[in-house]
């Protein structure tokens, strides 16, 4: 059996140093900075940054997912929109953040997907930005992509992130540092699976596809065809480049000498990205219960020490005093407090009814035999939130363990239409497959699962995953595709 869709991802860091101690939060009504909602065609930043200065940053991360978006693909795919918290203060954003980051990315207890960042951050930022938009630009376009192309394209992205006219095809310095003098190693990097393990290991992963840009386009372009079809990666690298078999030692010291090569001579193409004119932000206010229920929203991290004694039991306090109903001041409750689970939930869905995470917590506080009450709580988070892949994934796990695949196939297809890089939800597919008679199809999507384990799982968190896939293996694995590779999409990298 999976392991819960539901499970939620460890923050991964982003880019380093800020000071490590956590300052003291005033809301709005508490004489404290004025919270604002920011919005773009594709971001919605919740910051207590001044509004010309929340305006700015909503107006960067356009500039730089457009620039994603329209540097790699002729027609630009639907990427849905990201959530960014941006907090003024280095001292307050520490609360939230892992050792040694200014920015993470984090999925937090009922919410999506998320940013956290200090908002002033420095340039750098851009970068870091950069690159995880690409892994969310791109998943929505390969139905199956290696560890190395994937973060060795991101790497190649980075380049967007400079001030002015964004450009694709530059040489980061950081990147050149770590493989000039070159040193090998490529072999290493094509045949990993789960995780790189080093910063070199991410810039021989860059410094290829960069290879593969500049001297190889044409193969490249066919290669990537391939991974948008969903063939095999390992399959469709032995056939576009027959003559780099990661298996070959020979091969690969080939493949070092031509990297080499490359990175020794310095000579590349870049070309400049035109942007389409972006609509400007538009801003809302947001009120101090708002304020508060976003910050326990979040993991409180506090840089990997310990949170003040009292400090979470304060704001969730300060939370309910604002809005008696707050559902993530009552997620903590329920999760202190146990017996009182479902109550608890049921304040939450009173006071927030049209609040698909109300239902979800009530969902998640039901015991195991409350299966139609859990069965309802989920639909009507999906009545809510219909755009929620977490939410339509967790009512199709719910419905695929009470033996209705059938019924649970709508709600997961479409997790992974709005979610494709999600594990979880590729998982929950891979079983909706599985339980149907499906078995090559389960094995096609569970293997795309595996490719986007996120890297800092520990093997406990791998496990079901891998069991699944190595169930299916065996049952089906020798059998061939499950059916001809789908036509290219139009959205292919330039």
């Amino acid at each position: 059996m999976a392991r819960p869709a539901w499970l939620a991802l460890l923050p991964v860091p982003l880019l380093a140093a800020v000071p490590a101690s956590a300052g003291e939060f005033k809301c709005p009504e508490a004489g404290g900075p004025a919270w604002r909602e920011v919005r773009t065609a594709h971001f919605v930043i919740q910051t207590d940054l001044s509004s010309g200065r929340a305006e700015d940053l909503a107006e960067e991360l356009e500039r730089v997912h457009e620039a994603v978006r329209y540097g790699l693909f002729r027609t630009p795919p639907d990427t849905g929109v990201i959530r960014v918290v941006a907090m003024a203060d280095e001292d307050e954003y520490a609360l939230f953040a892992p050792r040694g980051a200014t920015a993470f990315y984090t999925e937090p207890f009922l919410s999506g997907p998320t940013i956290v960042m200090y908002g002033k951050g420095a340039d750098v930022q851009r970068v870091v930005v950069a690159h995880e938009i690409t892994h969310h630009v791109t998943r929505r376009v390969f139905a199956r992509q290696p560890l190395w192309f994937g973060e060795g394209l991101a790497c190649a992205m980075e380049s967007v992130a400079t001030v002015g006219t964004p450009t694709i095809g530059g040489i980061p310095a950081h990147r050149a540092r770590e493989v000039n003098p070159y040193f090998g190693e490529v072999a290493r990097v094509l045949r990993a699976r789960e995780r790189l393990e080093t910063s070199r290991d991410y810039a021989v992963a860059w410094a290829l596809v960069h290879y593969l840009m500049n001297r190889r386009p044409q193969e490249l372009g066919q290669f990537q065809q391939r991974l948008a079809r969903g063939q095999d990666p390992a399959v469709a690298w032995r056939e576009v480049f027959p003559q780099w078999d990661p298996a070959s030692d020979e091969a690969m010291a080939a493949l070092d000498k031509e990297l080499g090569r490359h990175v020794t001579r310095g000579e590349f193409r870049y070309r400049e990205v035109t942007l389409p004119k972006a609509a400007p932000p538009s801003e809302r206010p947001m009120t101090a219960a708002q304020a508060h229920d976003l910050r326990l929203s979040l993991r409180w991290l506090n840089r990997g020490e310990k949170v003040e004694e009292g400090k979470e039991r304060a704001e969730i306090e300060e939370a309910l005093r604002h809005d008696p109903g707050s559902v993530a001041a009552l997620a903590h409750l329920v999760a202190q407090r146990p017996a009182e689970a479902v109550a608890l939930a049921d304040k939450a869905t009173s006071a927030h009814p049209d609040d698909a995470r109300a239902w979800l917590l009530l969902a998640r506080a039901l015991p195991p035999e409350s299966k139609e009450r859990r069965e309802a709580a989920l639909r009507k988070a999906v009545a809510a939130d219909p755009s929620s892949a977490q939410i339509l994934n967790e009512l199709a796990w719910h419905l695929l363990g009470t033996g209705r695949a059938d019924e649970a196939l709508p709600p997961a297809r479409r997790a992974v239409e709005l979610s494709p890089g999600s594990s979880a939800a590729l998982d929950t597919l891979a079983g909706v497959a599985e339980a149907r008679g499906d078995c090559t199809v389960a094995l096609q999507i569970q293997r795309r699962a595996l490719e986007l384990l996120p890297e800092e799982l520990s093997d406990k968190e791998r496990a079901p995953y891998h069991g699944r896939a190595e169930r299916l293996e065996r049952a089906c694995g020798g059998t061939g595709p499950a059916s001809p590779p789908a036509p290219a999409p139009a959205s292919v990298t330039k």
